[in-house]
Order: C-alpha cells, then sequence, then structure tokens
C-alpha cells in the first residue's frame, strides 16, 4: 500500500500499514483513556473527510460497537505504534489529565505527566491537529 499522508499534517505523518504515526498515535490515546472509542470513531470519520483514499480497515473499525471489541491486528491485519519515548508516552498521559477530572492513569501520576506534557508541547500540538474537533 502507498503511504497515505493526512494532508495538512505538519509531522507527514501517515495512516498506512508501513507508516502508520498518526493511527498509531490515536490508538496509543485510546488504549490509555485519553480518547473515547466514539472520539477515535470521530478521528476516522475525520481523516475520510480530508484524505483521498483510506485504508479499507477505516470502515472495518466503523463497524465495532465498543472499544473491547478492536481488536488491531485482527481489524488491521498490523498493530500500529507511534514512535516516542517514555517521557512523550507521560506527556501524552497529561493530556488525559488535563481533558478529564477522573481520568486516572497507571503509567505516571498526575504531576509528573503535567510536568512531561509542559515539558513537551508537541504532544499537545499534535493530539489538536490530529484531533481539531475535540475542544478542551
Amino acid at each position: 500500500m502507498e503511504k497515505q499522508r493526512l494532508q495538512g499534517s505538519k509531522y507527514g505523518s501517515t495512516v498506512g500499514k508501513n507508516d502508520c504515526d498518526d493511527v498509531g498515535f490515536a490508538k496509543a490515546c485510546l488504549v490509555s483513556g485519553i480518547l473515547d472509542f466514539n472520539e477515535f470513531k470521530q478521528w476516522i470519520y475525520h481523516v475520510i473527510e480530508i484524505q483521498k483514499d483510506v485504508p479499507l480497515y477505516f470502515w472495518d473499525i466503523l463497524d465495532i460497537e465498543n472499544k473491547f471489541d478492536f481488536k488491531p491486528l485482527s481489524v488491521m491485519g498490523f498493530n500500529p505504534y507511534w514512535k516516542h519515548t517514555k517521557i512523550e508516552d507521560y506527556a501524552l498521559e497529561g493530556i488525559g489529565y488535563k481533558r478529564r477530572d477522573d481520568f486516572v492513569s497507571d503509567a505516571v501520576p498526575r504531576e509528573k505527566a503535567l510536568k512531561a506534557l509542559e515539558e513537551n508541547p508537541h504532544i499537545e500540538r499534535r493530539f489538536r491537529e490530529l484531533f481539531p474537533f475535540i475542544d478542551w
């Protein structure tokens, strides 16, 4: 499959199997609870609207009813990943703490996550760019 770049993305990331940073970032947000499954599916609709071509597995994901039935390997044929450091992962958790008062992370305490986010503002910029329909 050819690389499928998100149009307008500063990161030049893609949603294809061989270059899956955006879908990996979105999956990381879903798995950690920063996005709920409806927001994840909203992101897929957003990508469909702005992309000329989208992977066929996007349509399969839209048919899934809840987060627990989403098995990336069986639905997509691969497990998408996001290239990041441990501190960037903590920063991503910081977004969860900023978005929701009831957010809980097993990975990092609130103060440490918010500090990591403050020191890695590119994580919040990326989140806002990939999910422009989420206002927080």
